[in-house]
Order: structure tokens, then sequence, then C-alpha cells
């Protein structure tokens, strides 16, 4: 029969403080044990990832620019005629076409231009292109 008698009987707290609990090695918090999923295999590391331990990072995209002609008239800088889709750009070199791409050199033999794309700091010597 429980006692009714409410003073505090230290001798059975610290009888429970003393006990020591072994369990079973069960998690008594989830209903059943899952199963271990092994890690994946890693396919082998490429040089860089190696030694970053990071993917590489994706090349920047490629300048859309097509150079058909330029103008060279004495006297004045090179100009340059570039089109991107329905566009067409005049520029000469160190200017900014399409807020995007800036030329950097335009070279007469054989005859291409070297551009920048200022937004992925990605350069392309774009040639001539005939027709």
């Amino acid at each position: 029969m429980p006692r009714l008698d409410p003073t505090l009987q230290l001798n059975l707290l610290k009888q429970s403080e003393d006990t020591k609990y072994t369990g079973s090695g069960r998690n008594i918090f989830i209903a059943h044990e899952d199963v271990p999923i092994p890690p994946p295999v890693k396919p082998a590391n490429t040089d860089v990832q190696a030694q970053t331990g990071q993917p590489p990072p994706p090349p920047p995209p490629p300048i859309m620019l097509k150079f058909f002609g330029f103008a060279n008239k004495p006297g004045e800088p090179k100009k340059v005629f570039l089109s991107q889709g329905e566009d067409v750009f005049i520029a000469g070199e160190g200017e900014i076409v399409d807020r995007r791409y800036r030329i950097l050199r335009i070279i007469t033999n054989p005859a291409s231009v070297e551009v920048e794309d200022v937004l992925n700091n990605n350069r392309q010597t774009i040639p001539l292109t005939q027709g």
C-alpha cells in the first residue's frame, strides 16, 4: 500500500540516482530498425576534383556574335561589323557591344576580332564569317 506521508525520502532518491541503465542497444524511439543503406560508389576523380574536392566549374558560355566585316578609313580607327540574331553592331577597339562584349583587338590578317565577355571574363577570337 502506498504511503500517504508527503515528506521527501532522500534514501529512495539516492537509490534511484545510483541505478545505471544498460539497454539492449535497441532505439526505443523507433518502432523498427532501418536497414543501413551502403554509401554509393564514387566514380574516379578527375585531377581538378582530386585537388580541390569540388567538381570543376562549368565552362563559360560561348560568345554568340558573328563577325561579318570591318571598315578601315584612313585616319580613323578600324570598326567591325558584328551581328547577333537580327541585331547588328558597329564597334571599334575598346568599345562595349550589347552591354556585355568588349572589343579587345581587331586583327586584319587573318581577319578576326578578339572579344571579351565582361560578365563571365571569357575571351574568344571570332573569325570573319563569309556570306
